[in-house]
């Protein structure tokens, strides 16, 4: 055993369902096959059926509990609305805290996920087990996200959140024995902000699915497809922006594909868009056979952090993504070369026009694209990174 070490993340994380809980998967994937003592803790302390028993599976020791679904599914709703600000219920809270100081007492690595939650527990393990180390995963960077969507907005409640949220952060960074993030463009910024901190970069990481087709069947693949979880509010945003402004462009340049909108927690507004050329499929449990049927992927993101699964996924099944530059922002992919990058609906209509009619240009970035996916962001490219940090931590303790 080369260590015990307690992850905590909002809850049981769903990998078919979110792009945050496959990150989180994919951590227990790597951290289970290296041989370590695993316990993982979902603060809402819930039983996930399924990926409960997948997180088992692994090897793991998890502790979850049936709860009633009607008050989880209310926590949920006021976690996602506002970054997990709170979960909204005190007694199930003190739970969580009781429990995550009983097993940080017995880890010598505590990984806390997201800044919300590693708020409410950071000085609590820090007594509990002193001898521990504290990695802290900040998924994106909180602060910034909010940032983004207030200046989007110009609301000033927004705003002032974001600067508390900013303040909050930047301290855990500070005070973490070390902290990961996903994104270039964020280890970047926390170099300027908090020089001092001992930040990582390792990218969101993703099993690889079968290899995609040397020769797909282009004459087949028309649609568009964007993926996404809408509990994560950019999401819902960036579809409503593409409906409303780049969708009428391409549609009056002629072109015939569809649209096709998937992703879990579907809200009303989203499915209402459903029309002749726009399908909303909503939860998507097998993504290789949208993907096969598509021409490519969009991620209209106009606010955001991290790195983003939807554009990770579709390079994954060899599937071009035209993305905004918030929502390559980070990866390391190239305009052109691995993936396409616009900004303005005219210019976004016009480089999904390029590649739905080049087959040269949609080749070489699908061969491309595939190439960054395994290089950057597989389970067998990212493993190594993320087991040298652990791997120097518990070598300081």
């Amino acid at each position: 055993m080369r260590g015990r070490i307690l992850v905590v993340d909002h809850r049981t994380p769903a990998p078919d369902r979110d792009s945050g809980s496959a990150s989180t998967f994919s951590y227990l994937q790597i951290l289970s096959s290296a041989g370590f003592d695993v316990t993982f803790v979902p603060f809402d302390l819930t039983s996930a059926g399924r990926y409960t028993r997948a997180i088992k599976q692994l090897g793991i020791r998890t502790i979850a509990r049936p709860f009633s679904g009607a008050h989880m599914r209310l926590s949920r709703w006021l976690a996602a609305r506002r970054g997990l600000w709170r979960l909204g219920f005190p007694m199930l809270e003190r739970r969580a805290r009781k429990t995550v100081v009983r097993e940080a007492a017995r880890a010598d690595l505590v990984l806390l996920y997201r800044a919300p939650i590693a708020l409410r527990l950071f000085d609590l393990v820090r007594a509990a087990a002193p001898r521990a180390k504290i990695l802290f995963h900040a998924v994106d960077l909180h602060f910034l996200r909010l940032e983004r969507e207030a200046k989007l907005s110009g609301d000033k409640e927004q705003a002032a959140e974001a600067a508390a949220m900013r303040a909050l952060e930047l301290d855990l960074v500070t005070r973490a024995d070390a902290t990961i993030v996903v994104s270039e463009y964020e280890r970047g910024l926390l170099r300027e902000l908090v020089p001092a901190a001992a930040v990582h970069q390792i990218p969101i990481l993703r099993e690889a699915p079968r290899r995609p087709a040397a020769a797909p069947d282009l004459a087949s693949r028309r649609d568009i497809v964007f993926i996404g979880g809408f509990e994560h509010p950019p999401n819902g945003d960036a579809v409503h922006w593409f409906a409303r402004e780049i969708w009428p462009l391409l549609r009056a340049k002629g072109f015939a594909g569809r649209f096709i909108v998937g992703g879990s927690e579907m809200p009303q507004s989203i499915a209402q868009l459903a029309s002749g050329s726009i399908e909303v499929r909503g939860y998507v449990e097998a993504l290789g056979p949208l993907f096969d049927a598509c021409r490519l992927s969009v991620a209209p993101l106009r606010y955001g952090a991290g790195i983003k699964g939807k554009i990770v996924s579709s390079l994954s099944y060899g599937v071009p993504v035209v993305a905004s530059s918030i929502a390559a922002e980070g990866t390391g992919l190239k305009h052109g070369e691995t993936i396409l990058v616009a900004d303005t609906p005219r210019d976004f209509a016009d480089e999904i026009l390029r590649l739905s009619t080049d087959d040269d240009l949609w080749r070489r970035l699908s061969e491309n694209g595939y190439r960054a996916f395994m290089k950057k962001f597989s389970l067998e490219a990212g493993a190594p990174k993320l087991l040298a940090v652990i791997d120097g931590l518990l070598a300081s303790r």
